[in-house]
């Protein structure tokens, strides 16, 4: 069944195939309940900039439809649940795909699905280009994380040393507190005896003021 510019509301029962020319939809955002029901279907050239997330997810999931014409639109992406439809044949060149790094998934399934049908899912993989002005022309099948500079990102050795380091300080300073805070006696009367120094607010070292020790005797 051929239809001009729009989808029908219904379309007659046991319709296997629904093709819609030269419409200029934009966006796809209804879904029509002989989605479930179709064989084919094929929107190329309608003028497609996106498919609405409800929508899309309901064509992944129609088991149903297997074959499935994109082409010839404005789409700049696709989900990643695009790959867990029920699809024996697509169609996707002439889109308007925008490369970046989020895009290698869709490179490695272009070049290496094979349909459940036998053969390659995507019928014109290497026909589907990158449209932004870096890699313009591009097949998205070429695609790669080092020509992208997607490459994880390495810390240089001195940011390791200096991560060390600051790990090994905080250690320092939480063990000699640990210790300052157990024997904080103790810690008074060294400050005491080695410098003189007194609590002001500890009335037994300041009952100890000028007098003079042999030893210092610690336990716990």
């Amino acid at each position: 069944m051929t239809c001009s510019k729009k989808f029908p509301r219904q379309v007659p029962n046991m319709t296997n195939w629904l093709t819609i020319r030269g419409g200029n939809i934009q966006r796809l955002c209804e879904y029509f309940a002989y989605f479930n029901e179709i064989l084919k279907l094929n929107v190329s050239g309608n003028g497609i900039r996106g498919i609405c997330e409800s929508v899309m997810d309901s064509i992944i999931h129609a088991d149903s439809i297997k074959l499935i014409d994109l082409s010839s639109n404005g789409i700049t992406h696709l989900p990643k649940t695009f790959r867990q439809g029920h699809f024996e044949r697509i169609w996707l060149s002439g889109n308007e795909f925008e490369c970046n790094c989020d895009m290698l998934w869709m490179a490695n399934w272009l070049a290496n699905t094979s349909s459940p049908s036998g053969g390659h899912l995507i019928q014109d993989y290497n026909k589907v280009t990158c449209n932004n002005n870096k890699y313009k022309g591009m097949p998205i099948f070429a695609l790669n994380a080092t020509y992208m500079n997607c490459l994880p990102l390495k810390m240089p050795v001195w940011g390791i040393g200096l991560i060390i380091a600051a790990v090994a300080t905080i250690v320092i300073i939480v063990i000699t507190t640990a210790v300052v805070v157990r024997r904080w006696n103790e810690v008074k009367f060294l400050m005491f005896m080695r410098f003189n120094i007194l609590d002001k607010n500890d009335d037994d070292l300041d009952k100890l003021d000028g007098v003079q020790f042999d030893g210092l005797l610690s336990y716990t």
